[in-house]
């Protein structure tokens, strides 16, 4: 059984925040939610995502987890984060009062990190519970359709899944469309202007096939097959959308995962130091 109570968690949150502020740490504001180990098992199958929408491969991680977690195979994690503004945080019950104020200051550090790194520019936070809830019901829509069914969603979003993480990694290079990407391979197969061409060897411009479909190799293969495959139906279209979204918001995640843990873990650390603890929770930090 854990030996504090909630007033101690919202006092040593209170502290911690004042904390962030001195430190210049800019979080969205923080939420958090107490689970036991089963619920932070589910978390954990979708991602920290109650509303995500579903799918038997959810299920599948759920008893792969709580499988090895019953065996002592493989632990549960002190805490989970998501990027989202609000943010949310779930905390394990079971951590002692000193193990949750070391969660709960290493959580600001994921907070500032999720706001303040680039990466994560393009995943809207404020957004993010809607938009997943927003896609659960389009799903649900789908597979509860007499006309469509479940078995065809699922097995659709089984082809989806496993292109899902083949998408534009690099967000600080712009994405042409293929009007501009054509422009650009004339451009470059267009010879330089040379001032000593009376001497050079005279260069001979390559012409790109601009027939070509995509003009240059894609990242974005759900995408592409989205808008040049003319035989998908609409509500095809939009599961290769919901999942082309959803992976833009793990991508980063995925990119940034040993900074963030890096990030979060150095300001948990500066932040504990500076709450000078009393001695009993100085002794377990």
């Amino acid at each position: 059984m854990s030996s504090y109570a909630l007033k101690d968690l919202e006092y040593w949150d209170a502290r911690i925040r004042e904390k962030v502020a001195e430190f210049g740490l800019n979080c969205f504001p923080q939420e958090f939610e107490i689970c036991d180990h089963g619920q932070m098992l589910g978390y954990m199958a979708y991602s920290g995502m109650p509303s995500h929408y579903p799918h038997w491969s959810y299920g599948k991680a759920y008893e792969k987890l709580k499988t090895l977690y019953d065996y002592g195979v493989q632990g549960i994690p002190y805490e989970m984060v998501i990027n989202a503004n609000p943010s949310l945080a779930y905390l394990m019950r079971d951590n002692s009062l000193c193990l949750q104020i070391l969660t709960i200051a290493h959580v600001y550090g994921h907070n500032d990190f999720f706001r303040n790194n680039f990466t994560f520019k393009s995943t809207r936070p404020e957004f993010t519970i809607g938009t997943f809830k927003a896609h659960a019901d389009r799903v649900r829509r789908y597979a509860d359709s007499p006309s469509i069914g479940l078995e065809k969603v699922e097995t659709f979003l089984d082809a989806a899944h496993s292109l899902s993480l083949q998408c534009r990694r690099n967000l600080a290079v712009k994405k042409l469309s293929e009007p501009e990407e054509r422009q650009r391979l004339i451009a470059a197969a267009t010879p330089p202007a040379d001032p000593f061409q009376r001497i050079h060897r005279r260069q001979e411009m390559t012409e790109p096939d601009l027939r070509r479909v995509p003009p240059s190799p894609e990242e974005d293969v759900l995408l592409f097959i989205r808008d040049h495959n003319p035989f998908l139906q609409e509500w095809e279209k939009d599961l290769l959308t919901i999942v082309h979204e959803e992976a833009g918001y793990f991508i980063p995640q995925i990119e940034t995962k040993i900074m963030n843990e890096g990030w979060a873990s150095l300001f948990h650390k500066r932040i504990l130091d500076a709450l000078e603890l009393p001695q009993e929770l100085q002794i377990e930090f």
